[in-house]
């Protein structure tokens, strides 16, 4: 029986109407695997911050459908201590493992690392668990450095199947947008898949 058959006819038993095109079908039946049988494959994941404000926030991958899952995430903070994502600026290259959601201050994924207990982590930043992403342009080492002084952009998640594969390069870039305050930013998306699968 095929995963897709499968899949929509576990679908079907909770309510939903599914095909095979479904994009609930194709997010729960894509791979996670790499190309080592046994093994989780990963996603990388690249940062273009095209504002002149430092952005902070939260982000990482998590499944959908285990709610005991622990997330693979990590943050941009206002603090010199841990990473952070300057104006105008582009992030090194991070490396996730691959999961069924991709986010950036997502809800889900917030409620999921606390479910499971990193709040505790000495790498933890509590002003960067937050929804979506904040831009200050307070210095660095200041106390507003971790706050919104200029601003928010919302939160995004993406997903496996549908808007990305495993081994895939994930941009998000920063950007200024025209909405009303305190939503004055945006997060833009574009994935570039692994080579074999060109």
């Amino acid at each position: 029986m095929s995963r897709c058959v499968i899949a929509g006819f576990v679908t079907a038993l909770a309510g939903a109407a599914v095909s095979c095109d479904s994009p609930v079908v194709q997010n729960q039946t894509a791979s996670l695997g790499s190309a080592t049988a046994g093994q989780r494959g990963n996603v990388r994941v690249l940062f273009i911050n095209n504002t002149p404000h430092r952005a902070v926030f939260t982000y990482g991958t998590h499944s959908n459908t285990d709610r005991t899952s622990n997330p693979d995430f990590s943050q941009f903070t206002g603090n010199m201590a841990f990473m952070t994502l300057e104006g105008n600026a582009t992030s090194a290259i991070d490396t996730l493992l691959c999961d069924r959601v991709f986010s950036v201050g997502g809800p889900e994924l917030l409620s999921l690392i606390e479910r499971n207990g990193n709040l505790n982590s000495p790498n933890f930043s509590e002003a960067a668990f937050m929804t979506g992403v904040m831009f200050s342009s307070a210095a660095l080492g200041t106390p507003e450095a971790e706050l919104p002084t200029e601003g928010l952009a919302p939160a995004i998640e993406r997903f496996i199947g549908v808007d990305f594969p495993c081994g895939a390069l994930l941009i998000v870039r920063l950007e200024e947008d025209s909405g009303e305050p305190p939503l004055r930013f945006r997060t833009d998306f574009t994935m570039i898949p692994a080579e074999s699968d060109r």
